[in-house]
Parts: C-alpha cells; sequence; structure tokens
C-alpha cells in the first residue's frame, strides 16, 4: 500500500478484510455510539482522543477506519498516514453499513 494515498473499502468489503490477520478495525466515534452499533471486533479509540492511542499501534498492521459517514475517519487515516502508518477508510461509515443491512 503506497504511503501517499488511504485507501478506501466499501461495505462489500468488509468480510474479505475481517478476514485479514493483518487488519484491525478501528471505530474512531464516541464510546456511547460504538456502544450502540458498531462492526465486530472493532477496536473503539475515539478521534478525541487520537494523542492518546495513536503512538501505540503497531506499524506492521493495516487499519481500517471508520466513523458515522466517513469524515472524521477520514482526518484520523490522514494523520496515521503522515505518521507512516497504513490505513483505509470505509466509504460512509457505519451509516452505510447499517443501510446494507436493511436491504
Amino acid at each position: 500500500m503506497s504511503q501517499e494515498e488511504i485507501r478506501t473499502i466499501g461495505v462489500r468489503d468488509i468480510p474479505k478484510y475481517q478476514a485479514r490477520e493483518d487488519v484491525i478495525w478501528i471505530d474512531v466515534r464516541e464510546r456511547e455510539e460504538y456502544l450502540l452499533y458498531h462492526i465486530p471486533g472493532a477496536k473503539n479509540l475515539p478521534y478525541d482522543d487520537m494523542e492518546q492511542w495513536e503512538k501505540r499501534l503497531d506499524k506492521s498492521k493495516i487499519y481500517v477506519l471508520y466513523c458515522e459517514r466517513g469524515s472524521l475517519s477520514m482526518m484520523a487515516a490522514k494523520q496515521l498516514l503522515k505518521d507512516g502508518y497504513s490505513v483505509c477508510t470505509l466509504i460512509g461509515g457505519i451509516r452505510a453499513v447499517q443501510e446494507r443491512n436493511l436491504d
């Protein structure tokens, strides 16, 4: 994965990424939102606390970030990319997952 770009994935790609050992899912929403609904296996690391958790991440992993609709996770992903992490974001955030599950 290039260090210059943030890869985006769609809802249909979730199972493929969940099956990978080198991928860690991060929900950057607040704890209360995470507890209401989240992608199974995702860690809750709120964007507002990013300074505290960012440096503890393993640079050998790929991180898939998501939020409500995609803007917060994109901001977090840009910061992580700048610091040398491999990152992806989920297009449309958790809202897209919920809408897909209604189909």
